[in-house]
């Protein structure tokens, strides 16, 4: 007896092309997942840093190169804000999203964190801070080239240095 008429022999059809097309993509990503809980959580971490400071130092970036025509101070806010957010939501169910050396410091402080992932926490905070910064620093390379004549500063009336790092008022000692 046959049931299901042409129907029936479709559905068996694409089932033999998709079983193994299903079986392939669990090898591929039983392939590709890290196992290990501290190099996920330091890789956690380094995207939800990267996440943060791409949208923050964009924003700084906007700011300054566009000399204030294209954003104030409540701009660098929001991009500083919504790459928290990012941050957060990219690497909180992995790592918590400390996103800042400082808190995951503390966090090992009071018991919250293991003292051996301190290492992985702060490489990957680290390296993705200066990978976001090398990315806004490539995607406004011509702008930065364009605001400086060439020649790039840390303090003076055409200073970019603030874009990537912050400095003490000059009346600090």
């Amino acid at each position: 007896m046959v049931t299901g008429g042409r129907g029936g022999l479709m559905e068996r059809s694409r089932s033999r092309i998709w079983r193994p097309v299903s079986e392939m993509l669990e090898k591929l990503v039983s392939l590709v997942t890290i196992r290990n809980e501290t190099v996920r959580q330091g890789l956690a971490e380094a995207l939800g840093t990267f996440l943060l400071m791409i949208f923050g130092l964009g924003s700084v970036a906007q700011v300054v190169l566009g000399k204030h025509k294209f954003g104030e101070y409540l701009s660098i806010n929001l991009g500083f804000g919504f790459g928290v957010m990012l941050g957060v939501h990219a690497a909180g169910g992995i790592s918590g999203a400390h996103l800042n050396a400082s808190i995951t410091f503390a966090n090992c402080v009071v018991g919250n964190v293991l003292w051996s992932k301190l290492p992985a926490y702060v490489i990957g905070q680290f390296f993705g801070s200066f990978a976001a910064a090398a990315v806004v620093f490539a995607l406004y390379y011509g702008a930065l080239q364009d605001y400086t004549g060439g020649n790039l500063t840390v303090t003076g009336p055409t200073a970019t240095a603030g874009i990537f790092a912050t400095y003490p008022a000059p009346f600090v000692s």
